[in-house]
């Protein structure tokens, strides 16, 4: 599904995405170059894990700067592993940036229309989903963890997108970020039987490798249940990185255990060219 999409740059530790349209500006980004100290060294933006407090904010506003944005201009969701999106405009700027008290409650996925709003979604082997749509006037995200792939998250971006956004599904370009990789990523018959219920009866995206267990391509499951929304195949790009193989980049839940921290996947509509 195309080449890799995040080019990691190593002069500001980002990995950026290069959309079709050049008034968008996404990435994601790496655990390098921050001021959080072990086991969250060194660029933690999760306000969630146990890091210290004013650290992950130092991070943020590092983010921020990379960016030439404002701390108070990004939006984080709460993510709770379902399959809620939700729309935000310039008047949510600002909310879960500084605390969680403040995010926007109860949805794992984020859009906008509006120019200057930077939406966030973290990560630490979940999947990063990243729309574009309408040449670059509407812009998502979604964080697509097993349950909220079982709940076809990304496709119900799309549907939304559809139905009260009135966009095109043919203008929708898909990009399925870093995240944890197949042969890292062994789940069970509970993950498996939810999955079966979204996906084509024809299709699977995983190998049995023992008695209920099996390794899967959660990055794969989200781009087919993309395309099955309606998104063309031939706009749908996924990434190679693997989350959990590469500690010198990424941070991962499955290698390092709850005390880690998370990278952060934004996207924004841009004023500029």
């Amino acid at each position: 599904m195309g080449k890799e999409p995040f080019v990691y740059n190593p002069v500001d530790k980002l990995f950026h995405l290069e959309p079709i349209d050049q008034r968008t500006v996404a990435g994601f980004t790496s655990r390098n170059e921050g001021v959080s100290r072990a086991p969250y060294n060194e660029t933690n933006l999760g306000l969630h894990v146990g890091d210290d407090h004013d650290d992950v904010i130092s991070n943020r506003e590092r983010l921020s700067a990379k960016l030439g944005v404002n701390l108070d201009d990004f939006v984080y969701c709460e993510q709770v592993h379902n399959n809620i999106v939700q729309k935000v405009t310039t008047n949510e700027r600002g909310l879960g940036t500084k605390s969680m008290e403040s995010v926007v409650s109860h949805a794992d996925g984020l859009y906008t229309r509006d120019e200057q709003v930077v939406l966030a979604t973290l990560y630490a082997d979940c999947v990063p989903l990243l729309f574009t749509g309408d040449r670059g006037t509407i812009v998502g995200t979604a964080h697509a963890g097993w349950k909220g792939t079982a709940g076809n998250i990304g496709g119900e971006l799309v549907r939304q997108w559809i139905e009260s956004e009135n966009v095109d599904v043919t203008s929708i370009h898909a990009y399925v970020g870093p995240s944890i990789g197949k042969e890292k990523y062994v789940v069970d018959d509970r993950v498996i039987d939810q999955l079966k219920v979204v996906l084509p009866s024809d299709v699977t995206t995983w190998n049995r490798v023992s008695d209920g267990q099996y390794e899967l391509d959660l990055k794969l499951t989200n781009a087919l249940l993309i395309e099955q929304a309606g998104v063309p195949r031939n706009q749908i790009t996924v990434s190679r990185y693997c989350t959990a193989s590469e500690p010198d980049l990424f941070y991962s839940h499955r290698r390092d255990g709850s005390k880690t921290g998370r990278m952060a996947a934004y996207i924004m509509r841009s004023s500029g060219s």
